[in-house]
Order: C-alpha cells, then structure tokens, then sequence
C-alpha cells in the first residue's frame, strides 16, 4: 500500500534512507550519530510539511520518496517541489509496489502543478536506477550532475 509516512514510521524510513545514501556515488557510508539525528528531524520534517510517501508492506516499509518546496533562487516567485530521495528496496523495484510509487509522485507532480503549488517538480535518479522511461510522463531532462569528490 502507498502511503503517507507517519511519525512512527521514521526508523524505518532511517534505515531507508541510509540504504539510499550508502549505494550513491557520494559516499556516505560514515553516519555519525548526529547525522542520523539530524536526518530524524528532516524526516520528521517531511512528515509535518514536505512529501513523504512510503510502501507499506504489512507494517513494513520497503520503498518511499521524500520531496520539499523550495523557492527558485533566481526568481523568488517561482516554487519548485524537489526531490530528494527515491528508493525501493532492490527486490521490490521491478514489482507493482515500486510501480505503484511512483505513479503516485507523478499524480501528485501533475496535481501540484495544475493547482499552482509548484511551477516545476523534479525527480533524479541514479545513473542505471529507473527502469522507468520517464518521457512517458511527460518528464523532460534538463541537466545533469557531474560529482567529483
């Protein structure tokens, strides 16, 4: 089932998002504990005021997308609705559940948009995480992220 996460679900997603982070190229395998407080509170955050939307298997949280609003930096007017993370877990990613997920962001993209919220939403992935062709929904490339580190 798709949800919206709840504050008791913030453990869980936790150990979701250090999965996410350990398996980017940034190399965040070095969590200190006032990191993970740190990522608690911009979870609790995104519970309380941003985007956070999680599967939920039977009590189990195997999947979720995390987004907040932000102002363009250039025109302050401007309300761009941001990704942050994407992740289902390795064998959940080809099912209807991961399917399912993202659908739900894209329906809620369009929503924002269509009602104002936001004048742009993006999603990253990746560089071989999405099956999905996102052109399909109307997604367009702009840019992409070159990291040196």
């Amino acid at each position: 089932m798709i949800r919206t996460a709840r504050v008791q679900d913030i453990e869980q997603c936790l150990s979701l998002l250090v999965k996410f982070a350990n398996a980017s190229i940034y190399n965040y395998a070095d969590w200190q504990q006032e990191d993970l407080n740190n990522a608690r509170a911009t979870l609790l955050s995104l519970i309380k005021t941003g985007y956070l939307k999680v599967i939920d298997l039977d009590g189990v949280i195997v999947g979720m997308i995390g987004a907040q609003t932000e102002s363009d930096p250039w025109i302050r007017r401007r309300r761009r609705i941001r990704e942050l993370f994407w992740w289902v877990e390795p064998e959940y990613r080809s099912t209807r559940h991961s399917v399912e997920l993202f659908k739900c962001w894209q329906t809620d993209a369009s929503r924002w948009i269509e009602q104002g919220l936001a004048d742009q939403v993006s999603l990253s992935t990746q560089p071989g995480g999405s099956q999905i062709d996102l052109n399909k929904g109307g997604w367009q490339c702009v840019e992409q992220h070159w990291i040196k580190g």
